[in-house]
C-alpha cells in the first residue's frame, strides 16, 4: 500500500500556500499567517527557479521552528540575525538533499 504524499499534499494539509510575486528586488521573500490559520510564502519571481526553492525552504523552516515558539515575527533588516542565519543554513541543507 502507498502512504506517502506529494510535497504540495502535505503543504496544502498543513494550510501553507505558496505564490510568486514581484516583489522589490532586495525581497527575496516573506511568510505570514492569516487570520484563518493559514500560511502564505510570498516569493519574488524575479528570482532564478533554484534561490525559489531555497527561500521557499528558508520560509518553511520559520513556519515550522518559529512561528509555532514566537507567534509572529516583524522582520526588517533581520538578514544577519542568529534567527535569519539558522533558517538560511537548515533551508541550504535541505536544497541538497
Amino acid at each position: 500500500m502507498h502512504t506517502s504524499i506529494s510535497f504540495e499534499e502535505w503543504t496544502r494539509a498543513n494550510n501553507i500556500f505558496c505564490r510568486l510575486e514581484r516583489l522589490d528586488p532586495c525581497i527575496y521573500a516573506f511568510v505570514y499567517k492569516s487570520s484563518f490559520g493559514n500560511y502564505s510564502i510570498i516569493i519574488n519571481k524575479n528570482l532564478t527557479k533554484e534561490m525559489q526553492k531555497e527561500v521557499f525552504a528558508h520560509e518553511l523552516i520559520h513556519i515550522i521552528h518559529d512561528l509555532p515558539e514566537q507567534g509572529y515575527i516583524i522582520g526588517v533588516d533581520m538578514q544577519y540575525s542568529a534567527l535569519e542565519k539558522q533558517a538560511d543554513e537548515l533551508a541550504r541543507k535541505a536544497n541538497n538533499l
